[in-house]
């Protein structure tokens, strides 16, 4: 398989499953963390990560199915598209992108890293979200208000934030709460950008 991309934590590579098109995601192997912590590490991650990609369909969140799940890969649909990043990001999508966010949230779901690089439209139009490595299960609010802190940094387009969140407002159990814990972390200076890790 043709290796596509590759991350802190994970390689990509396109194949074919059946007649489809498909992506592995392979968490590859750390030689600096012992074996007895990289395996386990591995497994648990490779394991969170697919729920996450299930959970968010119960969420009615676009993302790509799961076709297998080893210890430490899963195989899932390829998306034919471009980043959201690399794309025209219509006020459509912007808001979309917010109302799918707040559709994680209302069920515990962090992405960890939402940005325009991990959200892809394909070629039908229709939006996906991508690249739960770094995501969790949380009801903390200041881990939701991260995931918003993180896309208003990416766009770093007042305009295009505004039009993200009326979407996310839209959807949002918690929208106020969410938003005033936004405005503390903003106020401490003390969130975290994670580097992407797969």
């Amino acid at each position: 398989m043709r290796l596509i991309g590759k991350g802190a934590e994970a390689e990509l590579r396109e194949g074919r499953f059946i007649t489809e098109g498909v992506v592995v995601k392979n968490r590859i192997e750390k030689k600096y963390r012992i074996k007895e912590i990289d395996v386990p590490l591995r497994k648990k991650r490779t394991k969170i990560e697919a729920r996450l990609l299930s959970a968010a369909k119960k969420a009615r969140v676009k993302v790509p199915l799961i076709y297998g799940l080893g210890e430490f890969e899963i195989t899932m649909m390829r998306i034919e598209g471009k980043l959201l990043r690399d794309a025209r990001a219509t006020p459509l999508l912007l808001k979309l992108a917010g109302t799918y966010l707040a559709r994680l949230h209302n069920l515990s779901i962090i992405h960890g890293d939402y940005t325009p690089a991990n959200l892809m439209v394909d070629s039908k139009g229709e939006l996906f979200v991508i690249d739960f490595g770094l995501g969790s299960f949380s009801k903390d609010l200041e881990d939701k208000a991260v995931d918003i802190l993180l896309m208003k940094k990416a766009l770093g387009d007042e305009k295009q934030y505004r039009t993200f969140l009326k979407g996310y407002e839209t959807e949002s159990k918690e929208f106020g709460r969410v938003m005033g814990q936004l405005t503390e972390v903003e106020k401490r200076g003390r969130y975290v950008v994670r580097a992407m890790q797969g």
